[in-house]
């Protein structure tokens, strides 16, 4: 079985690739609308995710504020995503001065209000800060991840900020994985561990899976 430092390895590869070949095949960014301040870097690959995520909550009750991300530039493009809610969550890891925060820290973000980059993205609601227990008000949880696989595991970048803020999510609270297509791994390739957290869903550019953990 591949250790989790080698799958890492293999997907950011892959996925310096894939940012590689957008550019070389004349893929501009796009700046933000006034629905999402992310600029677009790819359409087809942010309009995918944004109908499979708006497929999603279709299928549940009200989505009232969900916990979503803002994407790093490697990783699969949610820009047109933000844009299909009133208000969100967004993760929040570095202070003003560009410092790490210590434990989850999240912001709130409506349509119009900007996203600031402190020194390294991804970029962050700018405003208040709110602490980790307030992740227990969102309704949906729409977390980015390296790859996934059928039985709810999820790899993450390594650092554990999302399986240590997904303790404070209210019971019954779907999480959803977003990553690419070729991310999407057979059951038992990617190693697990206690205090990883289990995916509820998967979702793709053109695909949503449903893990067999629900």
């Amino acid at each position: 079985m591949a250790t989790k430092t080698t799958l890492r390895a293999e997907i950011r590869s892959r996925r310096r690739a894939r940012r590689a070949d957008s550019l070389a095949t004349g893929q501009l960014f796009s700046p933000g609308t006034s629905h999402s301040p992310i600029p677009v870097r790819d359409r087809a690959e942010a309009e995918g995710l944004a109908h499979q995520i708006r497929s999603l909550t279709s299928s549940m009750d009200a989505v009232t504020l969900p916990a979503l991300f803002v994407p790093t530039p490697l990783e699969p493009d949610m820009s047109l995503a933000l844009g299909l809610f009133e208000r969100a969550l967004l993760p929040v890891l570095l202070d003003e001065a560009g410092a790490p925060l210590g434990g989850s820290r999240w912001g709130l973000w409506e349509p119009g209000r900007a996203l600031v980059t402190l020194g390294r993205p991804p970029a962050q609601p700018d405003g208040e800060v709110l602490g980790a227990e307030s992740l227990k008000n969102a309704d949906l949880i729409v977390i980015p991840a390296l790859a996934a696989s059928a039985d709810g595991t999820r790899l993450g970048q390594g650092g554990g900020w999302y399986d240590r803020a997904l303790t404070h999510r209210s019971p019954g609270v779907p999480v959803v994985a977003v990553i690419f297509d070729d991310e999407v791994l057979e059951a038992g390739i990617i190693p697990a561990e206690p205090h990883d957290v289990p995916v509820d869903a998967i979702v793709t550019p053109t695909r949503m899976i449903t893990t067999s953990i629900r």
